[in-house]
């Protein structure tokens, strides 16, 4: 028998959600540590890898208990499928409070085995399943979709990230979510420095693929390099554009941060 797979996880912690259409709902939040990306504006360095010493492991990570007190203690690494779902049973009272439970990072799928694991146990317990996502990794994504409930997918803009460009994998990764029927919604963060031709192969992109689906432009919070968020005008520009061939552009900023909340 092959051993239960184990994660490496930063924080647990129950929050409004303020990104994408279910800002405003609380959901339960699980952090898990890795990304293989670098993006400029990330306000969670400490879950990228190439920020961390070679080989580098959380031995712990931080727990908030009780729920929404913003009061943490600490539990090891790495944890196994049924010991983060203890703790999550153990938070979800009263039943309901949570809409969702949210795995986030860092980049979650290169925990796809252990997602694989946990994602089920999630949905036994009558909660959905919510993946945040840079949404590329579509092989990745493969292996979990059918017990994923909502997908929150990124489309890493070059210009905005610093990154490399990735327009294959992210066509690869919505059509695994179309093609499974699965709810998903795009989101690209843009800054002042945002260029005309990307936003347009991404709004192209999702276009092709399902132009019903919701695509949100988030405005780029102020964090570490991440200076230079983008003007209303060009907000509203943006949003014309975009929405010639979309049925649903939203502009969203960050609403937990504005309400000083995780």
């Amino acid at each position: 028998m092959e051993p239960a797979p184990q994660a490496n996880l930063t924080e647990i912690f129950s929050s409004i959600q303020g990104e994408g259409p279910d800002i405003g709902r609380r959901h339960l939040f699980v952090r898990f540590y890795g990304c293989h990306r670098r993006c400029v504006y990330c306000d969670s360095p400490e879950t990228v890898t190439a920020m961390q010493p070679p080989g580098y492991r959380p031995g712990a990570f931080w727990v908030e208990d009780p729920p929404g007190s913003n009061q943490l203690r600490s539990e090891s690494n790495p944890v196994t499928a049924s010991v983060l779902m203890a703790l999550i049973e153990a938070w979800d009272e009263p039943r309901g409070v949570h809409h969702a439970v949210v795995a986030t990072g860092g980049e979650p799928l290169l925990h796809a085995a252990f997602l694989g694991h946990w994602f089920p146990m999630v949905q036994a317990r009558g909660l959905r399943t919510y993946l945040e996502t840079a949404g590329d990794l579509y092989h990745e994504l493969e292996k979990i979709i059918a017990v994923t409930d909502r997908v929150a997918m990124d489309i890493k803009l070059p210009s905005v990230t610093g990154n490399e460009a990735a327009w294959g994998q992210h066509r690869r990764f919505l059509k695994v979510c179309v093609n499974a029927g699965k709810q998903v919604f795009v989101k690209t963060v843009v800054s002042a420095a945002t260029r005309d031709d990307e936003l347009a192969e991404a709004g192209a992109l999702v276009r092709d693929l399902a132009p019903s689906t919701p695509f949100i432009l988030q405005p780029m919070s102020v964090f570490g390099d991440a200076t230079n968020p983008p003007t209303p005008a060009q907000l509203l520009a943006w949003h014309r554009e975009l929405s010639r061939t979309l049925e649903d552009v939203r502009v969203i900023p960050q609403a937990h941060k504005l309400m000083g909340a995780r």
